[in-house]
């Protein structure tokens, strides 16, 4: 045999092996079986069959998806030279390296040694072979695969110059290769699952909120009063669940009153200030904080109407006509403290009354 060689390749493959993190306890066992062929017979008589069953068993173990180490028996049967018997058996040990395929599939390749004792018409031998392998595998189960492998082994025989071409002995001496479709059982694998990392959540860009809810005057008060009416604590309460829904964070509620142009300027300025803080104080009574509600009073200011009452005379007709300017603002701003606030809807407006 040729030690110096077969311990440098059991060295290769335990420093390899010792090198590479273990990811989970996966070892196997295995058997098969096959075709073997001694592909040099001919050479050595004219009656020949090089071919013959052959079947192996074998444990490995799996450092990592990618790497393994296997030891195993291979049997290549008995092969027929001139009606004289040329059989081989013997270990192998190889090192396996794995590409997988999605989740099912996977290909390897091997490179190790066959450790081989032969019987021949020179009597028995045992050396080693250099042995190379590709295989494919397919996982049926967790713990059950079925894999077929090729491996071929050079200068199989009872040769004294073994590995020596042209040595010019007479001992029977081929190549052989084995090709084998085996089970392989996996006691202790398991489905990987890969670790579930949390993702990485931006905090949110504040959102800005600039809201503004108009109430007609006409629903609030009593036309020329500054005092609710019912039905004007009924809109105030819709406004108020409005603004808690739009649920501003630092937020600052201006709330606004208007007037027709019915009057002076300094009656009407005094009565849109007094009916908005008629407003502000009652939305304070229901929980809006009282430093962050301020009041103005816009008298005249920016009617909405237009021209388009100008030209009539009768005072209850003009009073009906300017009703859209009698109105109370209600401005909300600050920052949205929830990405998504309710619906506002306006509160109900009803047909302007006469003061």
């Amino acid at each position: 045999m040729k030690p110096s060689l077969l311990s440098a390749l059991i060295a290769v493959a335990l420093t390899s092996a010792a090198s590479l993190p273990v990811q989970a306890n996966d070892w196997y066992l295995g058997g098969g079986g096959g075709v073997a062929i001694g592909h040099d017979i001919g050479d050595l008589g004219k009656d020949v069959d090089k071919n013959d069953t052959a079947w192996s068993l074998f444990a490995g173990y799996n450092f990592n998806e990618n790497f393994g180490a296997e030891l195993g028996y291979l049997n290549t049967g008995d092969w027929q030279v001139d009606n004289e018997q040329f059989s081989s058996q013997g270990a192998t040990l190889s090192a396996i390296g794995r590409l997988p395929i999605g989740d099912v599939f996977s290909l390897f390749a091997e490179g190790g040694a066959y450790l081989y004792q032969v019987d021949t018409i020179n009597g028995s031998d045992n050396d080693y072979a250099p042995l190379l392998g590709l295989g494919m595998g397919a996982r049926l189960t967790d713990w059950l695969d079925l894999q077929a492998r090729y491996r071929y082994m050079f200068r199989v025989g009872d040769d004294v110059d073994n590995g020596k071409l042209g040595s010019g002995t007479d001992r029977w001496v081929t190549d052989a290769s084995v090709a084998t479709l085996e089970l392989v059982f996996h006691p202790n694998r398991h489905a990987y699952v890969a670790p579930v990392v949390a993702p990485m959540v931006a905090a949110p860009e504040p959102v800005m909120v600039d809201k503004r809810f108009s109430l007609s005057s006409d629903v609030l008060f009593e036309f020329n009063k500054s005092s609710l009416r019912a039905e004007g604590s009924s809109a105030l309460a819709d406004l108020y669940q409005q603004i808690v829904a739009v649920n501003p964070k630092d937020g600052q509620i201006t709330v606004m009153g208007y007037t027709d142009r019915i009057g002076s300027d300094e009656y009407n300025q005094t009565l849109s200030e007094a009916r908005a803080q008629t407003v502000a104080d009652t939305l304070i009574g229901m929980g809006l904080p009282a430093d962050k509600v301020a009041i103005q009073g816009m008298g005249e200011s920016s009617p909405v109407t237009g021209t388009q009452c100008d030209g009539i005379q009768a005072k209850s007709e003009l009073i009906g006509c300017l009703a859209p300017d009698r109105r109370v603002e209600v401005r909300v701003t600050g920052i949205q403290s929830e990405q998504t606030p309710a619906p506002v809807t306006a509160a109900p407006a009803t047909e302007p009354m006469d003061g």
